[in-house]
């Protein structure tokens, strides 16, 4: 018996440190009960589709574009969203800052993009935008992706840092 109880023992002690061996990953964004001070503003409706040529009679075609440097999050090769979101900051600073409200663009599914949407646009920017956007494509599929310019733009862009002279 003393055999049979030391076995017993012995395997208990066994599962035991099998079981303590365990990894976990806590894989769950969970939210904290933090307040958020300045609150996100959301589309809310149609944004009007923008009446521009980004068909081949303005720009060269879809498959003659070069491949814009649009890597995504992780260095996924289709970062559609992060290309988007690079044009209008950047049409936006070389355009005074003076664009306000919302801009939607739709992928198609050759890569080049398909539709401009802007609920406030102006000549200014909508230039820049088709400028970037009608000569180049990104390796993406069909889909769709917004940007808020601002409500208070008054043509002063904010302050990049302090100069050292």
């Amino acid at each position: 018996m003393r055999g049979a109880a030391g076995l017993g023992l012995g395997g208990a002690v066994l599962l035991l440190l099998a079981g303590g061996c365990r990894r976990e990953a806590d894989i769950f964004d969970e939210p904290d009960a933090g307040i958020i001070n300045t609150p996100t503003i959301g589309l809310d409706g149609d944004v009007p589709r923008l009446d521009a040529a980004l068909g081949p009679d303005a720009y060269p075609a879809c498959e003659e574009r070069s491949l814009a440097n649009c890597p995504g999050a992780n260095d996924f090769y289709c970062g559609f969203v992060q290309w988007v979101q690079r044009i209008a900051k950047e049409c936006q600073t070389q355009t005074s800052c003076k664009t306000d409200g919302w801009l939607v663009v739709k992928m198609g599914s050759n890569g080049c993009v398909a539709e401009i949407g802007m609920d406030e646009p102006n000549d200014e920017i909508v230039a820049c935008l088709l400028d970037q956007m009608g000569n180049t494509r990104c390796a993406c599929q069909e889909m769709t992706t917004t940007y808020y310019f601002g409500s208070a733009n008054d043509g002063v862009c904010p302050d990049a840092g302090s100069r050292h002279g």
